[in-house]
């Protein structure tokens, strides 16, 4: 059997018409994960115990999430049951969880501000008040029928924020990763400086679209690394200089740290938007600094 052998020969209308009501970021009521795990013994991560049970893959369930929702993960078009959803039986979800169970207020913001990677926070959870979030740690196929019948709950406030759990989920998979100095040392401490900056009333930091990154060599193992900020005001005269001073003082800092993790650094580089390539923008990696209020971008 194969996934094609699960489609309707002709999609029902009434079938059709559900699901069309559906859509990326949705909640669906449910408590139970099943996943695979490897036979004849016991899983060494998990626990789960097949020592009985011969050779291959078998499926393991349990409760996972603390709230009894999952979200639905995949794009609107794949929900469907016409264009690309024709060819799908199933949606991906992601369970449900409440973080204000087992968080304290600093690590519940953290989640806000988009700083921990497994968890998108809900602008509209469906508890008026609570702190839930969908885990990205967990992906599981659910029918389409599951949908059918049963009316999609709201998550999220706006389309935005939908748009940001399609961006946090495609950020998941997207390879190859950073090397680890440069996704979490360096985008931390680039957080840290605009945060101080907002502190301070600094305003330069209101001219900053982006930080993006030039990388020499893989990204996983760079040879040369370049900070690339992307402004939406024109620094090449001398009038605006005294508003670069704060990153090129702070990347001159992190000159030594990256030789200590075999990175040389090369000199930062400032682009206005309105005059970029498309070659060059699309060349140079972007990293997300949630201090920006910019959200991520690709």
């Amino acid at each position: 059997m194969t996934v094609d052998d699960l489609l309707p020969e002709t999609w029902p209308e009434e079938t059709a018409v559900a699901l069309d009501a559906w859509r990326q970021g949705h909640l669906i009521s449910g408590d139970l994960v099943i996943w695979l795990g490897t036979a004849g013994g016991v899983d060494p991560v998990t626990g789960d115990d097949f020592t009985e049970i011969g050779e291959g893959l078998l499926a393991a369930s349990a409760e996972i999430g603390d709230t009894g929702y999952f979200a639905v993960v995949s794009q609107t078009c794949d929900i469907a049951a016409a264009g690309p959803g024709r060819r799908h039986p199933f949606v991906h979800v992601c369970p449900v969880r409440d973080l204000g169970a087992v968080f304290d207020a600093q690590k519940i913001q953290q989640a806000r501000d988009s700083e921990l990677v497994e968890y998108v926070y809900l602008t509209k959870p469906p508890v008026t008040g609570a702190h839930w979030a969908v885990d990205l740690r967990v992906m599981v196929p659910l029918s389409k029928g599951s949908l059918v019948g049963t009316a999609p709950i709201e998550g999220f406030a706006c389309e935005d924020d939908e748009i940001d759990l399609a961006a946090r989920v495609a950020g998941k998979f997207e390879r190859p990763a950073l090397h680890d100095y440069l996704s979490k040392n360096l985008v931390d401490a680039l957080n840290a400086l605009v945060t101080k900056a907002r502190k301070g009333s600094a305003d330069w930091c209101e001219d900053i679209e982006q930080f993006r990154l030039w990388i020499d060599g893989p990204r996983l193992k760079p040879k040369r690394v370049r900070l690339v900020v992307i402004t939406e005001m024109n620094y090449g005269s001398k009038l605006h200089k005294q508003r670069t001073d704060a990153i090129r003082d702070h990347w001159k800092t992190m000159k030594k740290p990256l030789r200590s993790v075999g990175i040389e650094q090369g000199p930062i580089a400032f682009r206005y938007i309105e005059d970029m390539k498309v070659k060059d923008y699309r060349d140079y990696i972007p990293i997300n600094v949630p201090a920006l209020g910019r959200g991520r971008f690709d």
